[in-house]
């Protein structure tokens, strides 16, 4: 059995894949401990034909390909396919590294048998500069509740998952937005050993302006909210269904993302796609949202737990651009 998995949702990302790669085979693991699946979703440009030659070379490397699908499948497909004893899902316009202490080395954490999870930092790429972003500053070892109660931005990335412990989950399909954090939940909440550790791990690229997430599109938008509102179903739904603490934290990171989600429209959305979506996410049940417990997001659901409210923050939000807009210019 190879000792890590590799999985990479490929779409339009001939530019980066190579990097990409090249920078997994430059981690201070064993070649023959590593397979890299790559999911190539339906690209329409040179990226598959790169990891097809790749592949060539380089026995490690598979590429799979599907229709255009969207990264929840293509990372579902990683999922099934994968031998490894660890996954660690990487975006294909991303690099990994690692860069901490000796006696956290890669290699001696594969090793360790009760560990579940292993979270560390990361870096954000940007043309000035790389920014460090720091989670963990020392060595430390949870259960799944209490990390979910700690570190509420649950991206996928900066983690690297025992395969046996994710096994009985799976991404919502077609979806392309906080599908992320939703699987982080579901996964992390019944682990027992958590350990995160001041390593960097990986580097975030911020400089693919082509990216599907940063669309400003009106039809992108209105996919990003209808997936937010589906994964904020599916976590009312598990709610519903659960008890004591991990209950409890479900309900606590549903009432953060769901300000998230209402920040968005204020900022990101005319006006009538906000009366929409407003209406949608009442006929779900999850609007007018529950208290967080934290000063700043309740203060804002003050105002924004009414539909006008929400209208007057959109007003607000547009009148001030406007006058930075006319400072600048």
């Amino acid at each position: 059995m190879k000792k890590i998995s590799f999985i990479i949702p490929l779409y339009n990302c001939g530019q980066y894949i190579q990097r990409c790669i090249d920078s997994i085979y430059s981690l201070p693991i064993l070649h023959s401990e590593m397979e890299i699946l790559v999911i190539d979703d339906g690209s329409v440009d040179k990226g598959a034909d790169i990891v097809r030659q790749m592949s060539l070379i380089k026995s490690e490397i598979r590429l799979i390909q599907q229709t255009n699908m969207g990264a929840s499948t293509a990372r579902n497909c990683g999922i099934e396919e994968a031998t490894g004893e660890w996954v660690w899902f990487v975006d294909a316009d991303d690099r990994v590294i690692w860069e901490g202490t000796d006696n956290l080395a890669l290699k001696s954490l594969l090793e360790l048998e009760d560990i579940e999870l292993v979270c560390f930092n990361y870096k954000k790429e940007f043309a000035e500069a790389l920014i460090e972003h720091t989670d963990y500053h020392s060595q430390e070892k949870i259960d799944g509740v209490k990390y979910l109660y700690r570190h509420q931005s649950l991206y996928l990335w900066n983690k690297i998952f025992r395969r046996d412990a994710i096994l009985k989950h799976r991404f919502v399909d077609g979806t392309k937005n906080i599908e992320d954090m939703y699987f982080d939940m579901k996964a992390i909440v019944n682990m027992e050993h958590v350990l995160c550790i001041p390593v960097y791990g990986y580097i975030y690229n911020q400089l693919n302006f082509n990216s599907t997430s940063r669309s400003r599109s009106l039809s992108n938008l209105r996919k990003l909210s209808d997936d937010t509102q589906l994964i904020h179903s599916h976590i009312k739904q598990d709610v519903e269904s659960m008890t004591g603490g991990k209950k409890d934290v479900f309900q606590f990171l549903l009432n953060l993302s769901s300000v998230g989600y209402i920040y968005s429209l204020v900022t990101l959305y005319p006006i009538e796609e906000i009366r929409r979506n407003l209406r949608d996410y009442q006929m779900r049940g999850l609007y007018p949202i529950k208290k967080t417990g934290i000063k700043k997001y309740d203060f804002f659901l003050l105002i924004a737990n009414r539909t006008m409210g929400v209208m007057l923050c959109h007003f607000l939000f547009k009148l001030s651009s406007m006058s930075y807009k006319k400072k600048i210019s």
